[in-house]
């Protein structure tokens, strides 16, 4: 981050000075816990915790001075030290904190004119993000998200990483909630953007999946004022929605030869490791070997070279980047031991990322003549269709002939009750309440030579599982 003056930050936030005792801020923190001297204090707001109660011990760490929330008690008495203190320190007053960093980020954003990158959807997005990252890194200093800091506060932390160097700005775009794409999007002031794919994620929070659709389209607003353009699944679901929905230029990826960039001559190796010519319409660009598993990432690959292509990078830096984008942790990660053969896939599940991994424990499976065993957790915030969806979920492991089943979590038991239904058998159909009963257990059902996806939602911490098989 670069220095930045109080002045322009009283600008960009609209907050009030209550005490200027310094000119610029170096650095922003969000954390008392890892706080720094000479940091600039935004203490947030949660349902069980309040920052603000903290200002006073940071004062004591050198900080160089904090907002708060007008009338917060806990800040009315850090105030009170802050004006008896001898440092030099710069106090603002606002309405709201978080409301604050998001707006101190748009405003240090726009600063600078890297070329900004936004990528978003239901699943996918931080894969993309990595191959997009691995492939414009080698063309000039690039910022991304790190690990998946994308909401309201990994954006802004990721923005202020920025400074007049920086020639790539990438950005994960999350969503809980209609409004949230826009309003990440306008903060990171997106040119180009990409849309993975469309499905039933955090559909707790949505009437159905076509609202989720037009949300996820909001990123085309800023994009469209940008001149800028969105490469789109042509081959999604909801792609049409998206479509209708769109307020800037778009460009169809997928894998048909009519879409601008497309990909066909799909093949894949024992461990479902796709590889396939990458084209601009009918002439071939170049051809890529994925070294992450799973054909969905096909489609993840080809947006990010489209999008590289597009930005007129080389073709050769596309393919070899690629190729070298290894799995993120606990997404399609591969882990061989003790003779068994472990699919990670924990890091979060919804319908769609979930048939997507079946899919690839199948071909490993079938592909090296393995048993495939399936270690599902439960789905979560699919809202009032959740028992659908886990009963879909039954089905497909069933039609997808997996040859066994070990179910975990009481969502996650509908999923079971079907498979073990429909299948009219219990062999093979495991069953457990709770990770320590499944702990206990999971090394007398799975043999070496076994291939074991272990997938789940986040709140399942599913990888706990996996030292134990």
């Amino acid at each position: 981050m670069e220095k930045i003056s109080i002045n322009d930050l009283i600008v960009w936030t609209g907050s009030l000075p209550v005490l200027l005792k310094s000119g610029t801020i170096n650095n922003f923190s969000t954390d008392s816990r890892t706080i720094k001297k000479n940091d600039f204090l935004i203490p947030l707001k949660g349902a069980n915790f309040d920052g603000h109660r903290f200002i006073a011990d940071s004062i004591d760490r050198g900080i160089s001075g904090f907002v708060f929330e007008k009338n917060n008690e806990y800040a009315l008495d850090a105030l009170k030290k802050a004006k008896e203190s001898r440092m030099k320190l710069s106090v603002l007053e606002c309405g709201d904190t978080l409301s604050f960093l998001m707006n101190a980020a748009k405003g240090y954003m726009q600063r600078y004119s890297p070329v900004s990158i936004g990528i978003t959807g239901s699943v996918g997005k931080t894969t993309t993000k990595n191959f997009v990252a691995g492939i414009l890194k080698n063309c000039g200093k690039t910022v991304y998200s790190e690990k998946s800091f994308n909401n309201e506060i990994g954006i802004p932390k990721t923005v202020f990483g920025t400074d007049s160097t920086t020639q790539y700005f990438i950005a994960e775009i999350g969503m809980r909630a209609r409004g949230q794409v826009r309003e990440l999007s306008s903060i990171c002031n997106i040119k180009y953007g990409i849309i993975t794919k469309t499905g039933p994620s955090h559909l707790e929070f949505f009437e159905n999946v076509e609202e989720i659709a037009k949300s996820k389209s909001e990123i085309s607003e800023t994009i469209g004022k940008n001149n800028g353009m969105l490469f789109l699944n042509g081959d999604d679901e909801y792609f049409h929605i998206l479509k209708k929905y769109s307020e800037c230029q778009i460009a169809e990826c997928g894998g048909k030869k009519e879409y601008k960039y497309n990909f066909s001559n799909i093949s894949a190796d024992e461990n479902a490791c796709y590889g396939f010519d990458f084209n601009f319409f009918s002439k071939k660009i170049t051809d890529i070997k994925l070294s992450i598993p799973g054909f969905h990432n096909v489609y993840n690959a080809v947006l990010a070279a489209a999008i590289s292509f597009e930005l007129g990078v080389d073709q050769k830096i596309i393919k070899e980047s690629i190729e070298e984008t290894s799995a993120a942790d606990c997404r399609m990660e591969i882990i061989r031991e003790n003779g068994k053969y472990v699919i990670n896939d924990c890091y979060n599940a919804n319908p769609v990322s979930f048939k997507s991994a079946i899919d690839t424990l199948k071909i490993i499976a079938e592909t090296k003549k393995a048993r495939s065993i399936a270690v599902i957790g439960d789905m979560l915030e699919l809202g009032r269709e959740s028992e659908k969806y886990h009963e879909d979920l039954g089905r497909y492991l069933l039609r997808s002939g997996i040859n066994i089943l070990i179910a975990l979590g009481d969502k996650s038991k509908r999923a079971y009750d079907i498979y073990n239904e429909e299948k009219n058998s219990s062999a093979g159909c495991y069953y457990f309440k709770d990770k320590n009963s499944l702990i206990k257990s999971v090394k007398d059902i799975i043999e070496k030579g076994d291939i074991v996806l272990i997938k789940g939602s986040r709140g399942n911490l599913m990888e706990d599982i996996i030292k134990y098989i």
